[in-house]
């Protein structure tokens, strides 16, 4: 196997590299308890200079405006054009899909419905008699997980069982989340998976699967590039197999920030598959 060894280097560094700057939230900027060691200044950096950045985050939980809300009250000043949301891209897959006006059952918050409602579609719960046309899985939150699950899966099956086939949307593939010092939380990508394996098992080479609007998808990566204006651009995040692959996907560097899932040893081992950089943190 080529092996990369990423190049470990400060915030400061960084920033000079390269136009634009694509953060990850959870496990960089911020985590379950507040803001991260840095996040604060690194951000301020980037405004006092006027370099652009956007926060890239798989979070379809919040709306830009309560993004930035929650943002700038632990100090990092990120504005609502700040925010690029996996859930921004739920109303244009719902387009491309033909899905104005359908009905849909959204896993989430209620600010995780309104992205599809941005479309005029109807959020209604899981009903095996009367299938939605499509299933959307934002966030871990906001429901009574396990029940909606089973009506969910009950929905899909029965569904297929009439020849119909709901469009299957996953807006956060993420499978763990860091929630504090040394504690992780399971996110809505988990989630996805319980549902896709049940149907798997249930309906065999039949059974579909959800397509992913998030990191790592090209989506979301093209379209963060698409508003920083430059592909001369770094993804900072602390995950390899979202962040870091999605950035290889696209072509752009990209940095593991030793802050939240991944270790030092992990991305050694990581083979031709490492990051660019290697950051312990966002403090310079």
């Amino acid at each position: 196997m080529t092996r990369h060894t990423p190049e470990r280097l400060t915030f400061a560094a960084l920033i000079d590299r390269h136009e634009a700057i694509l953060f990850d939230a959870y496990g960089v900027l911020v985590n379950a308890a507040g803001a991260l060691p840095g996040a604060a200044e690194a951000v301020a950096q980037l405004v006092a200079r006027n370099q652009p950045f956007l926060v890239v985050t798989n979070d379809a939980s919040r709306s830009p405006e309560r993004a930035s809300q929650r943002f700038t009250k632990l100090g990092i000043p990120v504005r609502p054009e700040h925010v690029l949301s996996s859930g921004m891209l739920i109303a244009p897959a719902l387009d491309e899909h033909g899905a104005r006006g359908q009905r849909v059952v959204v896993m989430g918050t209620g600010d995780s419905a309104n992205y599809a409602r941005q479309v005029g579609a109807l959020v209604v719960d899981p009903d095996a008699a009367n299938p939605a046309d499509a299933v959307i899985i934002a966030d871990e939150g906001g429901f009574d997980t396990l029940g909606m699950l089973d009506d969910t899966l009950s929905m899909i099956l029965a569904a297929h069982a009439r020849g119909q086939s709901p469009l299957l949307l996953l807006a956060n593939p993420d499978l763990v989340y860091p929630s504090g010092a040394g504690t992780f939380g399971l996110t809505a990508g988990s989630l996805a998976g319980m549902l896709e394996r049940a149907l798997e098992l249930l309906l065999g080479s039949d059974a579909p699967r959800f397509e992913v609007l998030g990191k790592p998808a090209p989506r979301h990566f093209e379209t963060a590039l698409e508003r920083v204006g430059t592909r001369n651009a770094v993804m900072l995040g602390d995950t390899m197999h979202t962040d870091i692959a999605g950035a290889s996907g696209v072509g752009i560097a990209s940095a593991i920030v030793l802050t939240g899932v991944t270790t030092a040893a992990q991305v050694a081992a990581a083979g031709a598959h490492a990051p660019t950089y290697l950051l312990d943190g966002l403090w310079s």
